[in-house]
């Protein structure tokens, strides 16, 4: 005799697509003192696989908007129906997607829902947020330079920063008056070095004159602490390239915002900044073009329109730019 046993097989089906919810506004301007306050709750009913005892996973996806979500960034959930994201992690996600910070830009946020990464996953519908992400600062060891034009403060006075922490320090100043004199602190206070000059370039720990620029403007400050010299280099600034017919267009700086900017038709091609009306000092952007200035860096491209263009070396070390279609 023989005996044959029938096995009954269960195989998982396609998922049924979760539907999300959130309590996020719409429209959101993101503030890096607000990065621990909630962004929204985000909540979403479960998904089946018509498989009894599966574990369902659970995955925010979140995506420049019209992108498809082609390459989304994500946040995983696990098994539960409702994740609280805040406002630095989707700041973070926003740098990630290179959507340039303090410009409104929108996103696309969806759940993924997955039993096994060899099985297809069910996917929600999209919400959609226009939001405005700000620069993520990099605190770079920095020099302090305290002067007539700030009052003598260390605590509130502009740095200049080592980025490659090799004591080579540098940073962009507005100096107000016909002559600005000033000090060059390690700390954001009188009491540890303090630097002056006993020589036109030179600087001195411990003891020296106050530094002198003469001529109001705004300057590219750098000190070297190993060979204890310093440079002030006075500046104006100016887009340049295809994009503008290779004729300079001048920029103008706002003192309150501590920015240059300039409103231009462009026509399709490549833009720079430039300093002084030649190519010495120019700024262009990285490779992906995503808003961050690079020293004699890519030339950035843009299609025909007008734009608002803005360039920011405020922030020693953290240079950023924006082009915006107006």
């Amino acid at each position: 005799m023989s005996c044959k046993k029938d096995e009954t097989k269960v195989v998982a089906g396609n998922g049924t697509a979760p539907a999300l919810t959130s309590t996020a506004l719409t429209t959101q301007l993101l503030k890096e003192e607000n990065a621990a306050v909630n962004f929204g709750v985000f909540n979403w009913n479960a998904s089946t696989f018509g498989f009894e005892g599966s574990v369902v996973s659970y995955t925010i996806q979140v995506d420049i908007s019209g992108n498809s979500f082609k390459a989304p960034k994500e946040i995983s959930a696990g098994t539960l129906l409702t994740k609280t994201v805040t406002v630095a992690d989707i700041n973070s996600i926003s740098n990630q997607l290179k959507l340039t910070n303090n410009v409104a830009g929108k996103i696309d946020i969806r759940v993924k829902a997955t039993i096994s990464d060899k099985h297809p996953a069910a996917y929600s519908n999209a919400l959609t947020y226009t939001i405005t992400p700000y620069q993520i600062i990099i605190d770079y060891p920095s020099l302090y330079v305290p002067g007539a034009y700030q009052g003598w403060a260390p605590a509130t006075a502009s740095r200049i920063s080592s980025v490659a922490d090799d004591k080579s320090y540098e940073g962009y100043i507005y100096f107000p008056d016909a002559v600005n004199e000033f000090k060059i602190t390690s700390a954001p206070n009188w009491d540890n070095i303090i630097y002056g000059t006993s020589a036109a370039g030179k600087i001195v720990a411990g003891s020296g004159d106050n530094l002198k620029i003469t001529g109001a403007g705004y300057y590219q400050l750098k000190a070297n602490t190993n060979a204890l010299t310093y440079s002030a280099l006075k500046t104006t600034w100016a887009v340049m390239g295809a994009a503008t017919g290779n004729v300079e267009t001048p920029m103008t700086y706002d003192t309150g915002t501590k920015v240059w900017t300039v409103t231009k038709a462009l026509s399709a091609g490549t833009l720079k900044f430039r300093a002084n009306g030649t190519d010495v000092l120019n700024y262009g952007s990285n490779a992906t073009a995503d808003g961050t200035l690079v020293e004699g860096g890519t030339a950035i491209p843009v299609t025909a329109g007008t734009y608002k263009i803005t360039f920011n070396v405020s922030i020693p070390g953290n240079y950023v730019y924006s082009i915006v279609l107006q």
